[in-house]
């Protein structure tokens, strides 16, 4: 392979929503550019870059892969994305890296729901954008209405640059509306079109979408616009270098079509990727320098940076790690710095990927994506760079907050280990999801961001480590405390029971605290009735009965308690005895104060397209949401508003239900409050239930 410097680089990432042709249209690319010496099918499960044992199973893309095209001396890094909404962390991180983003859409389905999707994470990372609408040879294709659709979601950005001869059966070749060139195809052949002349039926068609094309792109360009009034016309050259200075601008969305199965427009598509995106050419980058932004410059002269963006694994092979280069080069045997880690790499190999397949090259520079095997102790979200960048680091990929989550525990006994070690494997190749221990409900909780999700992760834990686990809904973290106050209640522990004697008695008086105020303990014991050492025995005692809680088993909080009398016995007193005393005291006290539950309260951000407001608003109410505001944005509403935690453990499946898959939630803790007095009943009762049963 050549070597190519970073204003001979397109960054690319595919995204559409499930099964439009991304991983299709990345096989034809690579095997067409001859980086790929065979195409591979998804259906059939000799994909190059659905390679995983589960994705074959599933036939679609689980995990970000990467392939390269070198076309028209320049290189294209194409990253293919999963389509499902559940998978989007690596969309998220595959933004992170690249210029330009191609979006899929179906010639017959037109925008679905993961168009919708991918398209506002492309908004929110602020990337160029291509459309190519894929498929055209099906049977109920059709390119204006799609591109209607398009214009109509996106914008009058929208603007094609090629457009179909034929389509459905008759699908045969396309137009390159800049040059006025037409192509045509052997289906399945090898994807390098034939010039031929643009049929004489369309080349009214062509010229009107030519023109439109023309005041698209001088409007965007005030000397193109003079140019275009003098000369009624831009010439081929003035187009497409206004056409990438709109892309670029984040003006102009270039549409191309074709298909991918066939093998037919992706050269033209790799072409117009390579006049018209964006490349990896830029002066200077933004970083993180001891946690203050700051920009260092980038370019191949100068001291190597390095981001890794996704960490891969493969059985017998271990970790492969992409990194995307901002500054300076890797070189094989190079003495790198981890910068977040304080620990210094010895790179060997370097290799660039055509998906599963590793193709090693000498040199990794800035602006290109590569492949890194054998690293000591770097990590996904790592920053590699030269020891004069010791205190840089590149800003993590944010990824969106899990929706869904799980109690997961081993089926067998004793394999927690295993879990645990396996979790942390699969967590290098996908951020996106939680795993932790939670002590106040006692269970480890995985929270990912749908079923789909948990299900492959749980898949990869059986199938990669050998281990399975169980998973139900996790217990809510519940809260107990107190809604009166009580005086002078007392306790008396005694025990004799041969030998050395245990005695000890306390009187205390309780108060609630205000919200979020906690546990709280004073000592007030006049005249050493309880001798000072024992003193904070008491506290101990207590403190054990807040953290198991009483009533239902849940953290006591918002407690206020005042030690104010009690006895010592000159033997039989100890440690032990005033502990006892402690918590008994306090569970006496608790009791007489009116307990009652809290439940958490979440913060609840939900994106909606605008004809589903009613429903998810009637959906949020039967929770016994709170809405606080709802505001527009584009097509879609924003609703903001406090419901029970309890009440949306399943509200991801529920949402896009009602909303056909198209909208998305946040949440986030807001405050503890009452539960409501006939849940309490069943959450208690649930409780013992389950104390029960454990006892058993």
């Amino acid at each position: 392979m050549k070597k190519y410097t970073a204003d001979k680089i397109r960054n690319v990432c595919l995204l559409a929503h499930g099964g439009v042709g991304k991983t299709s249209l990345a096989e034809a690319a690579c095997y067409i550019a001859k980086s790929s010496s065979k195409l591979g099918k998804t259906a059939n499960g000799t994909s190059v870059f659905d390679a995983r044992p589960d994705e074959k199973e599933r036939k679609m893309t689980i995990s970000m892969t990467i392939g390269y095209c070198e076309w028209k001396d320049v290189k294209i890094n194409l990253l293919d994305c999963p389509g499902f909404l559940d998978l989007i962390g690596d969309t998220k991180a595959a933004l992170r890296v690249v210029e330009t983003a191609v979006m899929l859409v179906d010639a017959s389905d037109g925008i679905q729901v993961g168009t919708e999707i991918g398209y506002r994470a492309v908004q929110e990372a602020n990337k160029p954008r291509f459309f190519f609408i894929n498929g055209m040879d099906k049977e109920k294709a059709d390119f204006e209405k799609t591109l209607d659709s398009l214009k109509s979601g996106f914008g009058t950005g929208v603007a094609p640059v090629m457009v179909p001869i034929g389509q459905g059966a008759s699908f045969k070749g396309v137009v390159d509306l800049i040059t006025k060139e037409a192509f045509e195809y052997a289906p399945e052949g090898n994807g390098i079109g034939r010039k031929i002349a643009v049929p004489a039926d369309m080349e009214d068609a062509v010229q009107q979408m030519r023109s439109a094309l023309m005041e698209s792109v001088a409007e965007s360009d005030e000397t193109l616009m003079n140019n275009y009034f003098e000369k009624g016309e831009l010439t081929d050259e003035e187009l497409a270098k206004g056409l990438a200075k709109g892309v670029a601008a984040g003006l102009v969305f270039p549409v191309a079509c074709g298909s991918a199965s066939l093998l037919m427009g992706i050269d033209e598509l790799l072409s117009r990727i390579a006049v018209l995106a964006p490349s990896a050419k830029i002066d200077e980058v933004d970083v993180l320098d001891m946690g203050t932004a700051k920009k260092i410059p980038a370019g191949e002269n100068q001291p190597a940076a390095g981001f890794i963006f996704k960490t891969l694994s493969e059985e017998h092979l271990g970790e492969i790690i992409l990194v995307r280069m901002y500054a300076g080069k890797l070189a094989a045997g190079q003495e790198l710095y981890n910068t977040g880690r304080n620990a210094s790499e010895r790179l060997g190999a370097l290799y660039t990927m055509v998906g599963h397949e590793r193709v090693e090259v000498s040199e990794i520079a800035a602006g290109d994506i590569g492949a890194l095997l054998k690293l000591k102790d770097t990590h996904t979200g790592d920053t590699l760079a030269d020891k004069t960048h010791k205190s840089i680091e590149f800003a993590k990929t944010e990824f969106p907050a899990p929706v869904i989550s799980y109690a997961v525990a081993p089926k067998n006994k004793g394999d927690e280990d295993k879990v645990g070690a396996g979790i942390v494997k699969i967590h290098e190749e996908d951020p996106s999801f939680i795993f932790r221990y939670e002590p106040d409900i006692r269970q480890t909780v995985l929270s990912a961001m749908g079923d789909i999700h948990v299900d492959i992760i749980t898949d990869v834990l059986k199938r990669r480590f050998k281990v399975e686990v169980e998973r139900k809904l996790p217990r809510i973290s519940y809260r107990e405390t107190i809604t009166k106050s009580v005086k002078y209640v007392d306790y008396t522990h005694k025990k004799q029971s041969g030998g050395a004697g245990q005695y000890a008695k306390v009187a205390i008086d309780m108060d609630p605290n205000p919200r979020g105020g906690g546990y709280e303990f004073l000592d007030k014991i006049v005249g050493g009735v309880i001798d000072q050492s024992f003193r904070p025995s008491v506290d101990k005692g207590i403190r054990s009965k807040v953290t198991e809680g009483i009533f239902a088993g849940y953290p006591i909080v918002d407690v206020k308690v005042a030690l104010v009398d009690g006895k010592t016995h000159p033997v039989d007193s100890k440690d032990v005895a005033f502990q006892i005393a402690g918590r008994e005291v306090f569970k006496k006290a608790f009791e007489m104060a009116s307990p009652i539950l809290l439940e958490p309260i979440v913060n609840l951000k939900v994106t909606i397209p605008d004809d589903c407001t009613g429903d998810v608003m009637g959906d949020l109410s039967s929770r016994r949401g709170r809405i606080a505001g709802m505001e527009p944005q584009g097509k879609y509403q924003v609703i903001t508003g406090k419901v029970p935690e309890a009440e949306i453990q399943t509200y991801a499946q529920t949402l896009r239900a009602i909303t056909q898959g198209r909208g998305v939630y946040t949440k986030s803790f807001s405050h503890y409050e009452p539960v409501p007095a006939e849940t309490a009943r069943k959450v208690i009762e649930a409780s013992k239930s389950e104390q029960q049963t454990v006892a058993e």
